[in-house]
């Protein structure tokens, strides 16, 4: 059951509000003019009366520009003192661009429950308006039809809304809840300033917003007061992303002490264009009257719009959707009609809310045909009751499949199993295939508006290309060697030849190709005979290579010495190996015209034996034979198992691969160990330790490779190996530094040297760097503080540029070296400076994670050396 509370006309059930708060709710909405000039709608409901009432307001239009926008209109609904307003301006843009139109005001009502200090927070609203060549015709925005100005919701109920928004252009809309915004648009923090209306404490349970159809759904409320929230509803066009939409609006909880009414619901539909639709919806209610009323994009089409007839009345009303759509309204997409059944209580007024949805479809070619013309396919149709049809998608498949008529679950022709084979702008199409005699081929037909609306598919007609040539049917391998194999190759006989215009005598010609393709050579031709009804031929082809390739064939038929026609080229099996760890994959290669559907896998007992024992079956092209030893020698041939769609030719159709034979090799890694980090700033150790793969998922680890790299970023290289699985703990020393980044990898036996995949990736960083200056020393050779250099130990430091001045700004010293170690003398003239103040700037670069960083800072020294 849904609830939604429109209207509360008691106004002491109105909280009070002062007048110097404003905003409710508000959206920005644009309509395109002509070029790049479009006009911006700005709908806002407000406090009223209040001294923050706006007759203008200022607008950013999104290009670095803004404009003051005049109040249009207003509607003051003095039972809730609330004023929805309206501002219109025009603006130009100067091209292609995403443009982010939005309108701030600083001052949103108080005491909203989910906002901080609401009464001053701003309020931001914001529309996004793409211009693109590429979108075909210009955007308008969504419109939305109805202005929550106010909303109320039921304590303890759940709570329905629907916006009632419906795009002009026809491109999609779908709906999100996103954070209110606020300074300069942006949103507010989560959830420190904002909270969604359910996360307050003792709130309420899940807030949540039909993607598709707009209806927002909060079940329930548990607290009495005011709450904002923000919808983003977004536009798109064949799968684009052209613009937004975000509504910022307002609903108040509050007591109530009726029941909603209710509403019927129906099923989603699709129809023809042109088919009427006649749907009652009945609304009612135990107490009150009752009015029903719908909403949707449906009603605002510029042409032939539908129509819903309201209907109020004493507790029980029904409404009636009417509409007859027209071939101009079919979609890919649905239309959305949102249905409400309201009550008039004199108070708080409550709804029960439905939406379904309608898709117009195309409706389909009619009387389709199908010609068997020699190797070809000749299919015509009627086009359907539309005038607007640009061109026709013809489908094919191999044999008919089960589908429904009904367009709204037949599905599209791909999920039935159908092809593109062509399209046509014409009522007739020929399929040159190629197209294989003993198949049966179906076919569908769509007809495509100039909008890219695709119809329904057409019925489903099969026919098949009259059996006037050979088919073969048999391409098996009787003989694996590499000089002396040899393959068997059956075909039949054209069993619906016209002996009558082709007399005879008869005879084949056999061609054959190394490969899966081909078949140039010719290897046989038969005796004439008078008769072309015979059984099936073979020939059994000698003195091939059959370990290494396959090969391909095709027969012709001859009456006399006319050709009358050849079959499609068939091909043998050509199996291969492909070897890892403890298994084998056999993997193989066909061409034939005939479909096979399952595969038997056999194996050598032993080598040699020539006894095959079937191990498997598959319906796909390869096949996994595992539990095996690596380095013993396994051999393999498999049968395949086929037919022609069409009966009279024989069935099943099984033929034989070469026999092939390989060894297992261990080509598969161990699986990645798991690295854990530490490290001590005062030792300057760093400690890595991994786990072991062999106690989880691999057997054969024997050794692991640790890679690093000083600063994040950078590559990591090699830094040490280690020969035992157990090995699995490691101290970095002695290097200046705990920081950098580390992985390890796991490898597997000597023999294979398979190294894992890495393993995760581990950082540390240093401690905050330790460098300090003396501000005294005394050069005098005492063999006491003789050098000026940093109290030590210092820790992380990689190199420094110090200058040491006198007061007179001379530079008497300067070193790269972080332990500086000057003797008191002028680094220019080899003299021993004078006692003394001495200053110095020093940048420290410091040893981190992130690379070096520099730290600078000044200081003085005071020198003593016992001259003046």
């Amino acid at each position: 059951m849904s609830r939604l509370i429109t209207h509360l006309f008691f106004l002491i059930l109105v909280p009070t509000i002062s007048h110097a708060t404003h905003n409710r709710s508000g959206s920005i909405m644009y309509r395109h003019l002509y070029g790049n000039t479009y006009e911006i709608t700005v709908r806002t409901c407000t406090e009223w009366p209040s001294d923050a009432d706006r007759p203008e307001l200022e607008i950013r239009w999104g290009d670095g520009t803004r404009d003051t926008l005049p109040r249009a209109t207003t509607v003051n609904i003095d039972a809730y003192n609330v004023r929805e307003n309206t501002y219109v301006g025009i603006h130009t843009y100067t091209g292609p661009d995403s443009y982010i139109i939005q309108v701030e005001d600083p001052n949103r009502n108080a005491d909203v429950l989910n906002i901080t200090n609401s009464v001053d927070k701003v309020f931001c609203i914001q529309t996004e308006l793409v211009i693109s060549p590429f979108l075909g015709a210009p955007n308008n925005s969504l419109i939305l039809e109805d202005c929550p100005c106010p909303e109320f919701a039921c304590l303890g109920e759940k709570y329905f809304y629907n916006f009632t928004a419906y795009d002009p252009d026809g491109d999609s809309l779908s709906y999100s809840l996103v954070p209110c915004r606020g300074l300069d648009c942006m949103e507010m923090s989560m959830p420190a300033i904002y909270k969604y209306p359910n996360d307050l404490l003792d709130g309420g349970g899940d807030l949540t917003i039909d993607p598709e159809t707009g209806t927002l759904l909060w079940d329930s409320p548990h607290l009495v007061g005011s709450y904002n929230i923000a919808v983003k509803i977004s536009e798109w066009r064949e799968g684009e992303y052209i613009g937004s939409v975000i509504q910022d609006m307002q609903f108040t909880v509050v007591n109530c002490s009726h029941e909603a009414p209710e509403i019927s619901s129906v099923a989603d539909t699709c129809v023809y264009a042109g088919t009427s639709l006649d749907i009652p919806f009945i609304g009612t209610d135990d107490e009150d009257v009752v009015n029903v009323f719908a909403t949707g994009a449906v009603f605002n089409l510029d042409d032939n719009p539908a129509v819903f007839i309201d209907s109020t009345a004493p507790l029980s009303a029904t409404g009636r959707f009417l509409w007859e759509p027209n071939c101009e309204q079919a979609s890919n997409s649905y239309y959305i009609v949102t249905v409400q059944a309201k009550d008039l209580h004199p108070g708080v007024q409550l709804s029960d809310i439905t939406s379904f949805k309608i898709k117009v479809n195309l409706p389909p070619a009619e009387n389709v045909t199908v010609d068997a013309v020699g190797n070809t396919m000749e299919i015509s149709w009627d086009p359907p009751p539309c005038d607007d049809i640009s061109s026709y998608r013809i489908y094919r498949s191999i044999d008919s499949v089960d589908y429904t008529e009904d367009c709204c679950s037949a599905g599209t022709p791909a999920a039935m199993g159908y092809a593109l084979v062509g399209t046509s702008t014409t009522t007739d199409f020929t399929d040159i295939g190629p197209l294989i005699v003993g198949n049966e081929y179906c076919y569908m037909i769509t007809s495509v508006n100039s909008a890219g609306v695709e119809s329904c598919v057409s019925e489903q007609i099969c026919q098949n290309l009259n059996f006037e040539i050979p088919v073969i049917t048999h391409v098996s391998i009787a003989t694996t060697d590499e000089s002396v194999g040899e393959d068997s190759v059956y075909w039949s006989y054209p069993k619906e030849l016209d002996t009558d215009l082709y007399t005879g005598p008869y005879h084949y010609e056999l061609y054959r190709s190394a490969g899966l393709a081909g078949a140039v050579d010719l290897v046989y031709t038969s005796p004439d005979q008078p008769s072309i009804i015979n059984p099936d031929t073979v020939f059994y082809d000698s003195g091939l290579n059959t370990r290494n390739e396959p090969y391909t064939y095709r027969v012709e038929l001859f009456s006399d010495d006319l050709k009358l026609g050849s079959s499609i080229t068939a091909s043998s099996i050509f199996i291969e190996l492909v070897p890892n760890d403890n298994e084998l994959e056999i993997v193989w290669e066909e061409n034939t015209p005939w479909t096979n559907t399952l595969y038997e896998i056999y194996r050598e007992d032993s080598p040699g034996s020539g006894v095959f024992n079937l191990i498997g079956t598959t319906a796909i092209q390869s096949y996994r034979d595992t539990g095996l030893v690596n380095g013993v020698t396994y051999c393999y041939r498999l049968k395949s198992i086929g037919a022609y769609t069409l009966d009279g030719i024989v069935a099943p159709i099984e033929n034989w691969s070469q026999i092939a034979c390989g060894e297992p090799i261990d080509l598969t890694p161990p699986c990645p160990p798991t690295l854990e980090i530490s490290g001590d700033c005062d030792l300057e150790e760093t400690y890595l330790n991994w786990t072991n793969p062999n106690t989880s998922c691999a057997d054969d680890v024997t050794r692991y490779n640790l890679y690093f790299a000083p600063f994040e970023g950078d590559s990591l290289t090699l830094l040490t190996s280690f020969d035992s699985d157990l090995d699995t703990f490691f101290v970095h020393a002695d290097r200046g530094s705990i920081a950098g980044c580390y992985y390890v990898t796991a490898i597997d036996s000597i023999q294979y040297n398979n190294e894992s995949e890495p393993s995760n990736i581990v950082c540390i960083d240093n401690c905050e760097g330790y460098y300090e200056l003396p501000n005294i020393f005394t050069p005098d050779k005492s063999g006491v503080n003789d050098l000026f250099h940093p109290i030590l130990p210092f820790k992380f430091v990689a190199s420094i540029d110090i200058k040491i001045q006198s007061r007179w700004g001379e530079t008497v010293y300067e070193t790269n070296d972080p332990f500086i170690y000057w003797d008191g003398r002028n680094q220019n003239t080899g003299n021993l400076c004078t006692d003394g103040v001495y200053f110095y700037s020093i940048v420290v670069n410091e040893i981190r994670l992130e690379g070096l960083v520099p730290r600078t800072f000044q200081g003085n020294i005071q020198l003593i050396n016992g001259q003046e």
